[in-house]
């Protein structure tokens, strides 16, 4: 639903469903973590409002430590994740920086994937 609209999006932030998002980002389940990020991807791609309910949720370090987890999917996703929210604004991006999140990101621009290499290279953008 949030992928589609802002409106739709506030929706999802307005239910309480951050919180389980953000909690489903620490299980063990590799796909179970996908989806929530990419969930919080589609939250935080639409303001810097919701990317910053995004970062209160306490995401971004979560977000962080999926892109540092070994499966390729998951690396996707949560560096896109990470750059719909540093997007926004230059406090949504240092938000990710203070994370620690440079460092991983810019040692993935030399890993073989494609895609992977694309959503790096934006979210360092």
């Amino acid at each position: 639903m949030a992928k589609h609209s802002p409106h739709l999006a506030k929706a999802v932030v307005n239910s309480g469903a951050l919180d389980a998002l953000v909690n489903c980002l620490e299980e063990f389940d590799p796909s179970v973590k996908e989806a929530a990020a990419w969930a919080l991807a589609c939250i935080a791609k639409h303001t810097h409002e919701l990317a910053q309910a995004v970062v209160d949720a306490g995401a971004v370090g979560l977000l962080v430590l999926c892109v540092q987890e070994p499966e390729l999917t998951l690396k996707r996703i949560a560096a896109t994740a990470l750059s719909e929210i540093a997007k926004h604004t230059e406090e949504l991006a240092q938000a990710v920086v203070d994370q620690g999140a440079v460092p991983y990101l810019a040692a993935l621009i030399s890993h073989p994937d494609a895609q992977l290499k694309r959503q790096v290279c934006s979210c360092l953008a």
